[in-house]
């Protein structure tokens, strides 16, 4: 067992500033070391950043994909908020062409039942998004483990493990917790007071998300639950390439975090 620390000048700044890259190296340490990594492994095309914000029993998230000429943007939150803002925010500070673009608003209030016209072939992936009925109260650990697991059981490949922590120190009303995969993310947030989970799944590959009802009625009574296609307008190169190195990062790590 040993620890290398390493102070380094003279450094390109460019490349210090260049969080891809930074990524890329982090990433690529571990492999070339022959040590066990916690990463994983990408699809060229899919080749992009993302990245979380736990809200107030919410969240915030953004994934891109350069390679698609593309990004997205998942926002819930407790509390309303102004769409238009956000749209002008996004327009400004990271431009978009507004007529090949989709904006979706859902009151997760609402009890619906409904499954969007998802065409896998064409469509980017699906979003899942559940309301449920609490029937037991539930621990920071138990949706840690749950986040963990379905991850595994819906066929996704993780990026990080899960993130879960209260809403406040003390007196909490929320526990929230996101894992993002490289296929985008998974949420979990409980409202302690109300005994209300929302939970969702957001996709940009396909997946038998007809699983997920069986998945998460172990909380209680679903409410609520809509598959809303995501990206039908994104562009794709016709190819799917793994590189050695992500292939078997890829592997490395679901046989050490699975075993």
């Amino acid at each position: 067992m040993n620890h290398i620390m390493l102070d380094c000048y003279g450094a390109n700044p460019v490349l210090l500033e260049n969080m891809k890259y930074l990524n890329k190296i982090m990433n690529e340490i571990p492999y070339v070391l022959g040590i066990i990594p916690y990463y994983y492994g990408k699809v060229g095309d899919d080749d992009g950043i993302s990245a979380f914000v736990i809200l107030e029993g919410g969240h915030l998230t953004i994934h891109t994909f350069p390679i698609r000429k593309c990004y997205f943007v998942d926002i819930y939150a407790v509390k309303d908020i102004d769409k238009n803002v956000l749209i002008d925010y996004l327009k400004e500070n990271l431009p978009y062409n507004e007529d090949a673009s989709i904006i979706n608003e859902r009151n997760r209030n609402a009890s619906l039942f409904h499954t969007s016209d998802y065409q896998p072939k064409f469509d980017f992936g699906p979003h899942v998004l559940l309301k449920i009925d609490g029937n037991q109260d539930i621990h920071m650990e138990d949706i840690y483990d749950f986040l963990e697991q379905i991850v595994q059981k819906i066929g996704m490949t993780p990026i990080i493990r899960p993130y879960v922590l209260k809403s406040t120190v003390f007196n909490n009303r929320y526990l929230s917790g996101m894992t993002m995969i490289a296929e985008s993310h998974i949420s979990f947030h409980f409202d302690r007071e109300e005994k209300v989970i929302y939970a969702d799944i957001f996709s940009c590959t396909s997946f038998d998300y007809t699983m997920v009802l069986d998945i998460f009625k172990k909380f209680g009574e679903i409410r609520s639950y809509e598959v809303v296609a995501r990206g039908t307008k994104h562009y794709s190169k016709i190819k799917n390439i793994k590189e050695d190195f992500e292939k078997k990062a890829s592997e490395v790590w679901k046989k050490s975090i699975y075993k």
